[in-house]
């Protein structure tokens, strides 16, 4: 009966194919524990990947939360607010008198002074127009230092019927202090367009110069309608353009170190000097 089964075609093909299929199913639970081996390997790399990103999705909303909790806290705190104030580069103007400008003084918040300079800067000139510049910089947690150019006082001038200092941008501010050294401006009632001429060319000159003059007149004549005429505290007189003052002012020293005497000189159209009494005019 063996020989029977084993002489028979079919009956060997039948095997054949049998263990055909034994083999392929034995390759494919292979590829299958494979597979179940690697994704076993996967798994924990995914789950530690899926933890990495949900911590970082909850820090991306926590950190700024916390951050700007601080900022509130800080805001509201007395940590925010200014407890010393330095003041430097103001010459005319006391420290008093830019806190009292600026409004920068103990108890005002730090983060309001610092971030809105340029307006801090225009509310200051408002009040006191002497004040050019002004740059505010912490120097420690609750100090600052305010930094200040001024523009310069050059004189002493009635204005609506009282004294007032002219400062070299044509505007004026209150008398404070001693008024003793500064020159005074008479004749400019009606011209207030010369005063700021007079005024803008006043503030370029060298302070040893500037303060050598005792008197600025409005004086035009018809050949010129824009003359001043300076009152000089060596006795000196000086006649000159009021948009060229600054310029032919620097001629001054050179000129009176060859006159003789006490007399005029002629800055309007050139640079001469002549005695008082010789063609005075």
């Amino acid at each position: 009966m063996a020989n029977h089964y084993d002489n028979n075609d079919d009956h060997r093909r039948y095997l054949k194919r049998l263990r055909k299929i034994e083999g392929r199913s034995l390759n494919a639970l292979k590829q299958i524990s494979d597979r179940e081996t690697s994704l076993n390997k996967k798994v924990p790399q995914v789950g530690h990947r899926q933890r990495i990103g949900n911590g970082k999705r909850v820090a991306s909303i926590l950190i700024p939360f916390i951050l700007l909790l601080i900022f509130a806290v800080y805001v509201i705190s007395p940590l925010s607010k200014i407890s010393h104030v330095q003041v430097t580069g103001n010459s005319e103007l006391t420290k008093q008198e830019v806190q009292s400008a600026t409004d920068i003084k103990p108890g005002r918040y730090v983060w309001r002074i610092v971030r809105h300079q340029n307006m801090v800067l225009k509310q200051s000139q408002r009040k006191n127009p002497q004040i050019r510049s002004l740059q505010v910089k912490l120097t420690g947690p609750r100090s600052v230092r305010v930094h200040i150019t001024e523009y310069p006082v050059i004189g002493i001038i009635n204005h609506h019927g009282k004294q007032e200092l002219l400062l070299s941008n044509g505007k004026y501010r209150p008398i404070t202090g001693n008024v003793d050294n500064f020159l005074h401006y008479s004749n400019f009632s009606n011209n207030y367009i010369h005063l700021k001429i007079a005024a803008r060319e006043i503030g370029t000159l060298p302070k040893y110069i500037r303060q050598g003059i005792s008197e600025v007149q409005f004086s035009p004549t018809k050949l010129n309608p824009d003359r001043l005429k300076l009152i000089m505290n060596d006795g000196n007189t000086v006649l000159v353009r009021a948009d060229t003052m600054g310029n032919k002012m620097k001629y001054y020293p050179s000129i009176i170190s060859k006159m003789n005497g006490n007399g005029v000189v002629d800055l309007q159209f050139g640079a001469y000097s002549y005695n008082y009494g010789n063609n005075d005019k």
